[in-house]
This record gives structure tokens, C-alpha cells and sequence, in this order.
């Protein structure tokens, strides 16, 4: 008897077999994200960009850069310079620690509590225009060979219609509540509570929470050994 492939898929109303891919096309080309950081950022920066109602060409030349690399930004594909932020803050209005924050844990923290965080006190990163929001478990005094993370996706969020990768690394997920559609290239997988799933970070992929309640994943990520 042949065994179900990794990940799982749930059996929704329309009787697909719990264990089956569904597939799909890919809507866009794939795009790379360089970290979950870069992404919180851009966000934070589209965010206020929108709630000042300017276009994207005004406050790309006011920071002196072009539009191009302000909306690769604004989704994350682009690490952003100290000069840059800078210039952003200022075009913006909008203070330097404010976009700043959540991005790295306090430095001060003596030798003993770098191998814990305290409940409360994880690395927020909210993206609100998708509908997630992730904590970073991960405790400071960690080598940096394995990230933690819980996301909570809100009904409907999304990681939008295009495919993204990140790094080399095995990924590893467990969706603690609620349902998740995991598109990975060009399957879809239908998960829930209890469904665990795992994929490489180079591989496309995107996902989103197609239920009326929220949902939590866990995701364990590695970094490929060089």
C-alpha cells in the first residue's frame, strides 16, 4: 500500500482524498522574500504611505530613490538601507524607532535571560494589510541555526496571490487551529488542526486562511549549512 506524500491534506465537502494534492495554477512567478523582517518593514512603510494618501511616485522622489525599488520594498523583496530608512522616516513623518521596532531583541539583556523570552515579550511582526500576524520564539541567545515562529492568520489573510521563496532551509509547520490552503508550486493542500507539513525555503509557495475563524501555525525554520 503506497503512503500518503508529506504534507496532508484534509478531506473538505467536495470528497477530495484526505492524502491527495489538488493542482493548480500558478496565478504570478514566484518572487523572493529576504526575511520576515524586510516584510514587516515594507509594510509598516506602505501602511503610512496609505494613510497619508500619497502615490508612490511622490514619496519615491522625495526619498530620492525610484518607484521601482520603493514597491519592492513596500512587498518585502528588498532589504532596505540605514540612508534610505532614513529618508523614509523623514518623507513619511514617521519616527525612525517607530519603524524600527519589534526588528531585534533589546541588547541589554544580560547573558541569563537571552535563553528565554518571557511570555508577552516575543518580536511582534504584524502585517495587517494580509491579515497575519507572526512572533518570533525564538530566544536571542539562539546560535541562529533554527527560528521559531507562531503565526495567526485571520479569516480571509493571505500572503497574496503570488507565489514567494525565501532561503535555502528545511521549513516545518503545524497548524494548531482553524484551516490553512497551502499552495506549494502548483498543488494545493487543504490542512487543519493536527495537519503538519514541511517544505524546502527556495520551493514557491503562498497560503492562506480560507475559514470563518482564525487560524494558528507554528513554523520551525532552518538555515541551509553553508
Amino acid at each position: 500500500m503506497s503512503q500518503p506524500p508529506s504534507p496532508t491534506a484534509e478531506a473538505p465537502a467536495e470528497q477530495i482524498e484526505p492524502w491527495k494534492a489538488t493542482p493548480v495554477s500558478p496565478a504570478f512567478p514566484a518572487q523572493r522574500i529576504n526575511s520576515v523582517i524586510d516584510l514587516w518593514l515594507g509594510e509598516q512603510v506602505r501602511h503610512r504611505r496609505k494613510a497619508l494618501g500619497r502615490p508612490l511616485q511622490q514619496v519615491a522622489q522625495g526619498c530620492g530613490i525610484s518607484v521601482s525599488l520603493l514597491s519592492q520594498i513596500e512587498r518585502g523583496l528588498r532589504s532596505i538601507s540605514l540612508r534610505t530608512l532614513e529618508a523614509l522616516s523623514n518623507e513619511l513623518q514617521l519616527p525612525l524607532e517607530t519603524l524600527i521596532r519589534n526588528t531585534q531583541h533589546d541588547q541589554n539583556e544580560g547573558a541569563s535571560e537571552r535563553a528565554v523570552v518571557r511570555a508577552g515579550k516575543h518580536q511582534r511582526i504584524d502585517l495587517g494589510d494580509k491579515g497575519i500576524h507572526k512572533e518570533k520564539l525564538t530566544p536571542p541567545g539562539s546560535t541562529g541555526g533554527v527560528e521559531l515562529y507562531r503565526a495567526v492568520i485571520e479569516p480571509g489573510g493571505s500572503t497574496g496571490d503570488a507565489l514567494f521563496f525565501t532561503h535555502k532551509g528545511e521549513q516545518v509547520g503545524y497548524v494548531v487551529e482553524g484551516q490553512l490552503e497551502l499552495f506549494i508550486q502548483d498543488h494545493l493542500y487543504r490542512l487543519r488542526g493536527g495537519d503538519s507539513f514541511c517544505y524546502d525555503g527556495v520551493t514557491p509557495r503562498r497560503w492562506r486562511n480560507p475559514g470563518p475563524s482564525v487560524t494558528t501555525v507554528l513554523w520551525a525554520i532552518s538555515r541551509a549549512l553553508k
